[in-house]
């Protein structure tokens, strides 16, 4: 990320999250699930998120040719597929995998 528009995000950030804090926010609710859901939004490598589920890296594998978790994304530099993390709890709890059995 550019370093200017790295600085200037982060500024925005703390001040709308202190605006959120002492409830000075005119963010309404759908607003702030979006940003969420874009925060939230974060690549992980299988490991991890296998971890995340409460599976093995194998199981993880499985589970990804039975279609019941999302394919990773390649990414340009990246040895290693990416999963995103969001999509991957989403899918685990769809399907009751994992730690999300109950």
């Amino acid at each position: 990320m550019n370093t200017l528009i790295k600085e200037v995000f982060v500024k925005t950030l703390k001040e709308k999250l202190n605006d959120i804090d002492v409830g000075n926010s005119e963010i309404e609710e759908e607003q702030a699930l979006e940003i969420l859901k874009l925060i939230a939004h974060e690549p992980v490598s299988k490991e991890r998120a296998a971890i995340e589920l409460g599976i093995s890296p194998s199981r993880f594998d499985k589970l990804v040719e039975e279609k019941k978790l999302p394919k990773g994304k390649k990414k340009l530099g990246w040895k290693e597929l990416r999963y995103y993390l969001d999509e991957i709890i989403e899918a685990g709890k769809k399907y009751k995998i994992g730690k999300f059995k109950k």
